[in-house]
């Protein structure tokens, strides 16, 4: 008897499908929440990895390397014990608690984690957006001529081009067209009834478009940070910003600086392909969102400028930055040049251009060189000293006579990183102290408990140390010299006998985000002495080349987020700049987009820039003969104080 074949019956959809069972033994699941994600990945891949390709946020700044022990989470699932770096990284309540170091957990089976921070929830990031520029001419990189084209005749019968050229202009009479803009031109001059405009770059015609058209209105400025990136949608019949978004570099995960970056490239075989992809989806992002709060498409736009780092920029264009890692430090470009967005897979009209910031180095990058047109600088009698903290502190001094440079390997510490309770300036981050006579006082980035502290944080807090000689000028933590109020003081400084030192109490746990106290360790101070000291030993060897002392400097210029959030009095107080009227400092804001903007909105600008690279005198201190010596003699602290 035959069997009958079986009906097949319809499946329920299930509100929830638990991911399926691996079939294999080379690839496993890893579960994270709360967002209760499930990620499939190779067995024998470490968290870190998993996580790198994804939205989920994790801290860390070695780029997985195991060493700075920041990308923790907690391991739910029974796992193995630590090894001797988590040991030595991670406390023993905390390993009691399952934490765990993602870039040392392997996943050799299904593993359920939990990450610190939700990352479907809303945080507050203290992103520096805007600055300050110097007046300047209209005249963009993008033309929009309007015209009034004749229809063709038997008495004329020219071509569209021909009589498309003849109405813009005698200086239009050698225009050219791209194939796209040549194909669709019949249709957009009848369409239009032959009256609209030209959209031109470089006397060449990209587009034909209506009077009333948004088309080429608008402009978009990138400031390509290490950290942060941030769009600038520009009016370029104005020059107004009209729409500022921010968010952070996806690259962070994969290391908080270019040096663990660059590292990760090397030794990554995709390393530079899924750097530049994610900056590129970041660089989307910010496009679409600043779009769609105008009324905006992509095919709006026909212009874009960016600034950075050298070795930013090289991962926008898919360049290796290898060789800028090490001497001689040779970059792969550094002139300014300009590419069809297409051609980087950037969202915008396929005809765009992207002009990207000239250098002068590998560590004077674009985003140095549009500070120094912000500034004004190049083109004043007056000597101004420009200063752009980092990893890299880049320095500027001179004026339209002579202009010098230099970066100074300033370490992270005034970003935070490298602090036992450093982070980023994002909520939760103490970003000011003073002190009464009664309590210390701190500001705390969202309005919320402390978790830790950031670059302008970290210079106030032992700037209020050095004050009350908490710390002495060779920077060692101590009660000893404690001036008034002794009390407060006294109650904060602990004994650590393990460490043979002194830790400061900056939060009790009551008052902490996680119930643990926040301190300042003399690790910490010391690590900001090598920051310091660094950009401290460029300004003198600067002022030194230029025949200048702190009296001569006709104005400071700071920038970046350190710079425009960091006290002036504090930043004078540890040695960070050098010791002047207070008036004469000033904070340009984010003058990395707006000297890319000035780039922008004027031609003369553009080429200004490029004046500039020319112009500079770059002394590179790792092969200069003072500098060792100078760099030892700027690690104490000023002794006097200030107020």
């Amino acid at each position: 008897m035959k069997k009958l074949p079986r009906t097949k019956k319809k499946k329920k959809k299930k509100s929830y499908q638990a991911p399926p069972r691996t079939g294999g033994r080379k690839s496993i699941w890893l579960n994270v929440l709360p967002d209760d994600k499930w990620i499939k990945v190779k067995k024998g891949t470490t968290v870190y990895e998993a996580l790198a390709p994804t939205e989920i946020d994790l801290d860390g700044e070695c780029g997985g390397l195991g060493t700075c022990g920041k990308c923790k989470l907690r391991v739910l699932t029974p796992v193995g014990p630590p090894d001797e770096q988590e040991r030595e990284l991670l406390t023993p309540d905390e390993l009691t608690a399952g934490v765990r170091l993602a870039c040392r957990t392997r996943l050799n089976k299904t593993l359920t984690v939990h990450t610190d921070v939700d990352s479907g929830e809303m945080e507050l990031f203290q992103i520096l957006k805007h600055g300050q520029s110097p007046a300047h001419e209209l005249d963009p990189l993008l033309e929009r001529r309007r015209a009034s084209v004749p229809p063709p005749s038997i008495e004329a019968p020219t071509s569209d081009f021909y009589r498309l050229r003849a109405a813009l202009g005698e200086s239009y009479r050698d225009m050219k067209i791209t194939y796209r803009c040549l194909c669709s031109l019949y249709e957009d001059l009848r369409t239009t009834d032959f009256e609209g405009q030209a959209l031109i770059h470089g006397n060449c015609m990209l587009a034909w478009k209506r009077i009333d058209s948004l088309a080429g209105r608008y402009g978009i400025v990138f400031d390509i940070g290490t950290t942060t990136l941030v769009g600038k949608l520009i009016d370029l019949s104005d020059g107004l910003e009209v729409s500022v978004i921010s968010r952070l570099n996806s690259q962070t995960r994969l290391g908080t600086n270019v040096i663990s970056r660059m590292q990760y490239v090397k030794e990554s075989h995709h390393g530079l392909k899924r750097m530049r992809e994610m900056l590129i989806r970041d660089l989307n992002l910010i496009t679409r969102r600043l779009l769609e709060a105008n009324g905006l498409v992509p095919e709006h736009v026909f212009i874009a400028m960016a600034a950075g780092n050298t070795t930013m920029q090289h991962f926008l264009l898919g360049l290796d930055p290898s060789g800028i890692a090490e001497a001689p430090f040779s970059p792969v470009l550094t002139e300014g040049i300009s590419f069809r967005t297409a051609d980087l897979g950037l969202a915008t009209h396929p005809e765009a251009m992207l002009y990207v910031m000239p250098c002068k180095s590998g560590y004077i990058g674009g985003d140095l060189i549009s500070f120094i047109l912000a500034s004004g600088a190049a083109e004043e009698d007056r000597m101004i000293l420009g200063l752009d903290f980092g990893t890299n502190g880049e320095i500027f001094l001179g004026n339209r006579h002579r202009m010098l440079t230099c970066s100074a390997a300033a370490g992270p510490a005034l970003e935070g990183a490298r602090i036992s309770r450093g982070m980023i300036a994002r909520a939760g981050a103490i970003e000011s102290v003073q002190v009464s006579e009664s309590d210390l006082h701190y500001e705390v980035i969202g309005n919320v408990k402390a978790r830790g502290l950031c670059g302008s944080g970290l210079v106030d807090l032992v700037s209020v140390l050095l004050h009350h000689r908490a710390i002495d000028a060779e920077g060692l933590l101590s009660p000893d010299g404690i001036s008034e109020p002794g009390d407060l003081f006294r109650s904060r400084i602990l004994w650590q006998e393990k460490k043979q030192a002194h830790d400061f109490v900056v939060v009790w746990p009551e008052e902490s985000y996680s119930e643990e106290r926040v301190l300042l360790t003399q690790k910490d101070v010391r690590e900001l002495q090598l920051a310091k000291s660094a950009v401290g030993a460029g300004v003198e060897i600067l002022m030194a080349e230029m025949g200048v002392a702190p009296e001569d400097l006709d104005m400071i210029y700071l920038a970046g987020a350190l710079g425009n959030y960091v006290n002036p009095y504090s930043a004078m107080r540890i040695g960070l700049i050098p010791t002047v009227d207070v008036k004469k400092v000033l904070s340009l804001g984010n003058a990395a987009s707006s000297g890319a903007k000035m780039a922008l909105m004027s031609k003369h600008n553009w080429q200004k820039a490029t004046q500039i690279v020319e112009q500079i005198d770059h002394v590179e201190l790792s092969i200069h003969p003072q500098f060792y010596d100078r760099f030892i003699e700027a690690m104490n602290f000023p002794d006097e104080n200030l107020w």
